[in-house]
């Protein structure tokens, strides 16, 4: 079966940017000795309803082949991309977090929004 307009890439990219935001955080948790099995829960939680939109998108995606859905944007490379730039900044807030010389470095200077 062959499904058009399904971009298997951008779900294989966005679900690693998932995967290294939950070890990420389980590294962050356990150097600051904060590990907290209702934040972890919560955050697996979190994690499904980003899955469950990547199913969406790609599935309305993929239907509007299809069906007349009273659309016909592509919404599958955008969900992925907000899951994406959310990730990234959860990551780098841990990194942050993990390596605290790394939040006031150069380099995470790149990514902080200055007031």
């Amino acid at each position: 079966m062959h499904f058009p307009d399904v971009h298997i890439m951008v779900i294989i990219i966005t679900l690693v940017f998932i995967a290294l935001d939950i070890v990420s955080g389980l590294v962050q948790a356990c150097v600051n000795k904060c590990v907290d099995s209702t934040k972890m829960k919560q955050g697996l939680f979190h994690k499904c309803g980003f899955i469950l939109a990547i199913v969406l998108g790609t599935v309305c995606e993929w239907s509007i082949s299809y069906i007349d859905l009273g659309f016909t944007v592509p919404i599958q490379i955008p969900v992925c991309a907000f899951i994406c730039l959310t990730e990234i900044a959860s990551i780098l807030e841990n990194l942050g977090k993990i390596t605290p010389e790394l939040s006031t470095s150069k380099f995470m200077a790149i990514f902080r929004k200055d007031d």
